[in-house]
């Protein structure tokens, strides 16, 4: 058998046992081998259980359409690998030592705070940076914080929205916080040290400048931008969607009932048509200076998926860097073509890896 056009798909343990079993996934492995049987390539999704270092090969699934059904494959390692796993083992730094930039996405240390620290050496990226420091002590984040109208207390590493709290700058050392569950209190400085103090004790934050977001209906939104090698090896935008936040919240995450809507559509009603290509624009160009600064750290990186928010003066703001993209936006904002496009170039960057 000629193995040649395979293109390994590494998925987590549990993505994969769920995608063999037919349960719904945000990963929709079937799109791999629908674009891989127009691109002469063969897709096998495995997972670091099913890789043998030793002898150089993997137990796999391909899908097969006429039982259809995953089966079980045994093959030499491919060629190319794309990784969807996120986070460090021995095995996955092995591999990439292995193969270099033919595992694209390659183990990456995500600490929100030595990403903005990589992305301020870069003097296009730099100046839409919101400021940013560690929380590690808090006399110092009380006099820093005080210098904003609001800043977003965030986990080191995190996604989904889940434990931010909103801090607002009241005046005269009064701060009005937001927690992520529970009801909002007013706190005066020394109340907010010592709050703070708990915060830090029990996971690692760090405390952000807030951006004041354009707002849809009154909501505060910003962007999902997919970024991602493609046919050249060169970073391309795979689709941008809005996320707009539900009401009286400053959450825009679609897992905080954020809801998703086409970027048009949304600019549109903030700002004069003649002025959303030149924003979109602008979007693209700091995402793509994004990547490309990240990829000097980080050479297999490959994928990425942004949020930007715009201003209520149309500037865009790089709010956060997400590794492996669940890319579930785009088809709630109803854009099946940039959905798809978000795994057909996985494997048009796979096609250009192997020549």
């Amino acid at each position: 058998m000629n193995c040649s056009n395979n293109v390994g798909i590494l998925l987590s343990s549990q993505l994969l046992h769920r995608i063999r079993a037919g349960f719904a996934t945000r990963e929709q492995a079937k799109l791999y081998f629908q674009f891989g049987k127009r691109l002469g390539l063969q897709p096998v999704l495995f997972d670091l259980r099913g890789l043998d270092l030793t002898n150089r090969r993997i137990r796999g699934y391909v899908w097969h359409p006429t039982s259809r059904s995953y089966i079980p494959v045994h093959r030499p390692l491919p060629p190319v690998v794309h990784s969807r796993v996120l986070g460090y083992s021995p095995k996955l730094t092995r591999l990439s030592q292995i193969m270099g930039k033919r595992l694209f996405n390659p183990p990456i240390r995500r600490e929100k705070v030595f990403i903005h620290r990589l992305l301020s050496r870069n003097p296009t990226v730099r100046t839409h940076l919101p400021a940013m420091i560690p929380l590690t002590e808090t006399t110092k984040a009380v006099a820093w914080i005080d210098k904003y109208p609001v800043v977003f207390i965030k986990p080191v590493i995190g996604s989904l929205g889940q434990n931010i709290i909103r801090i607002e700058n009241m005046g005269k050392g009064s701060f009005l916080v937001h927690p992520y569950i529970g009801k909002r209190t007013r706190m005066s400085t020394s109340g907010l040290a010592r709050y703070l103090g708990t915060l830090k004790q029990r996971r690692y934050y760090l405390v952000q400048q807030g951006i004041p977001l354009a707002r849809f209906n009154g909501a505060p939104f910003d962007f999902r931008v997919s970024v991602q090698k493609g046919r050249f090896g060169r970073w391309e935008i795979s689709g941008i969607a809005a996320k707009v936040a539900r009401k009286q919240s400053h959450m825009t995450n679609i897992a905080q009932n954020g809801k998703a809507m086409r970027a048009w559509t949304v600019l549109n009603r903030c700002f004069p048509k003649q002025r959303i290509q030149a924003i979109l624009h602008r979007i693209s160009h700091l995402s793509i200076a994004t990547c490309q600064e990240l990829e000097k750290t980080w050479p297999a990186f490959a994928d990425a998926g942004l949020d930007v928010g715009v201003d209520q003066k149309g500037r865009p703001w790089l709010i956060e860097v997400n590794f492996r993209d669940l890319r579930i936006i785009f088809p709630l904002a109803g854009d099946k073509k940039m959905f798809q496009r978000t795994y057909l170039n996985p494997l048009l960057y796979a096609a250009f890896l192997r020549h």
